[in-house]
């Protein structure tokens, strides 16, 4: 599925964010309403951004 993430898929940042939202999920403590792919993609990109800005 085509995604403006599509970027971060594959990096050990998207790895960690997706694994976190699985425990979250799996303990429910979260529910997503929303495609996975966009969830990740959107904390990649701010995390992403944040770095980047504090360089």
């Amino acid at each position: 599925m085509s995604h403006p993430y599509e970027q971060f898929e594959g990096t050990p940042l998207w790895e960690a964010v997706n694994k976190g939202i699985d425990d979250l999920v799996e303990n429910n403590d979260i529910e997503e309403t929303t495609c996975r792919e966009y969830i990740v993609g959107y904390l990649c990109k701010l995390i992403n951004e944040s770095v980047t800005r504090n360089k």
